[in-house]
């Protein structure tokens, strides 16, 4: 007697869709998916398509690897300082993120204990939607002199030991650590760093250029929020950004949302480093995705207006713009052709954690999805399962032709709390 095979297991057909592979754009592509890995991705004809498998028609839409999110702290009232990570995984694919990493800001020490090892028994159980990678800690090792919209007091110097503490909590779950090498143990700490799989990225820093320099010998090869919160450039003192430019080790994270950095400076760092050593992240704030007015984020008032999060110091707060808006910066405001836009937003951040995403390609995981003409999400799918789909997804055939279809959430979205 054949066991009946459960919806998820089965084939997934993706046709007639623009698909976008490692070495080149397919006018007319197949995508097909079995269990959580693509099987095979070509032109029609050259690609089998099984009759009883679940056809996807992405007649005029594109069709592109998920979107992976290095440094997120929240979306739409949910904050990763409150442990609300499994939430986010549930929203996430709405905007084409399949994989992130909840990002967690300086907070007293013993509440970012407590709050890792929350986190890490959500990350064990896997919940549904984007992929949770681990944890970025952005914070307490930053300087004082570059604080962002963080409070300075929370900040403390590096001290091996004490993180250790953090790893400990998080049960291996640290996967990214901002720090400023110019504190405490934190340059010496970098080889440990690394040999733990941790990646170590210089953020919320006034090094000097020597100063990061001297990181990089040592393993540096990741820079945070890019342009933000770092010792800027200066001819006679090139500063952090100088340091990012001028070393190709370095992996440069940059927040597309015409706000944090212009467009000039965002095409400025293409130039100088290649799509392939530039990361798209969104450094997302907790009320991204929320209406305009003020709010209340990690105990500071902010302001939310349609662009931007500010404090009342007039400050950036975070972004207000996901992986999908940055994506479409790039493309519209930098001049990036979308192949080229892609590769910051999927195989560069796939690299930095050595993961197996961020490609169409047989054998890679199968995280894909279809964007429409304006380059929003119509349909996301992650490992395989569905994840964010049209009224019209209910059978074995999803006709999404038009990408005009009302998307709705698979997973239930947890009702907006206090953030």
């Amino acid at each position: 007697m054949n066991e009946a095979v459960h919806p998820s297991r089965r084939l997934k057909h993706i046709v007639n869709g623009q698909v976008y592979t490692p070495e080149r754009v397919i006018e007319r592509g197949v995508v097909t998916i079995a269990g959580d890995k693509i099987a095979a991705v070509g032109e029609a004809g050259s690609v089998s398509v099984s009759t009883d498998g679940e056809l996807i028609d992405a007649t005029g839409l594109h069709v592109i690897p998920g979107l992976i999110d290095l440094h997120i702290h929240g979306v739409n009232g949910l904050d990763a300082m409150q442990g609300q990570i499994a939430e986010m995984a549930a929203r996430l694919p709405h905007y084409g993120v399949t994989a992130f990493l909840p990002t967690v800001i300086a907070a007293p020490f013993e509440r970012l204990v407590e709050l890792l090892a929350e986190m890490a028994i959500i990350i064990a159980a896997r919940p549904p939607g984007a992929r949770i990678l681990g944890v970025h800690v952005e914070g307490p090792y930053l300087s004082p002199q570059q604080p962002g919209m963080m409070d300075p007091r929370l900040f403390r110097p590096f001290r091996w030991g004490e993180f250790e503490r953090l790893c400990e909590a998080s049960q291996g779950q640290v996967r990214m650590v901002t720090l400023a090498p110019e504190e405490g143990e934190a340059l010496n700490a970098i080889p440990c760093l690394i040999e733990r799989g941790i990646v170590p990225s210089i953020g919320h820093s006034d090094a000097t250029f020597q100063q990061v320099a001297e990181a990089v010998l040592l393993g540096l090869a990741h820079a945070s929020h890019t342009y933000n919160a770092m010792r800027g450039f200066h001819h006679r003192e090139p500063g952090v950004v100088g340091a990012i430019w001028h070393f190709n080790q370095i992996i440069a994270q940059v927040i597309a949302d015409g706000v944090h950095v212009h467009p000039a400076a965002l095409a400025l760092l293409l130039q100088l480093k290649g799509p392939d050593r530039v990361a798209l992240i969104s450094d997302a704030a907790p009320v991204a995705g929320l209406p305009p007015g003020e709010y209340t984020w990690g105990g500071k008032q902010v302001i939310l207006d349609q662009r931007a999060c500010r404090g009342l110091d007039g400050r950036l707060a975070g972004s207000v713009a996901l992986m999908d808006v940055g994506l479409r910066t790039l493309v519209a405001e930098v001049g990036l052709p979308l192949e080229t836009a892609l590769v910051t937003a999927t195989a560069v951040p796939a690299h930095v954690l050595g993961l197996n995403k961020g490609a169409l390609a047989p054998g890679r995981d199968a995280d894909v999805v279809l964007l429409d003409e304006a380059l929003r999400p119509t349909l996301t799918i992650v490992e395989g399962e569905l994840a964010l789909k049209s009224e019209q997804c209910q059978g074995s055939k999803t006709g999404l032709g038009g990408g005009g279809s009302v998307m709705t959430p698979c997973y239930p979205i947890a009702k907006r709390g206090e953030i």
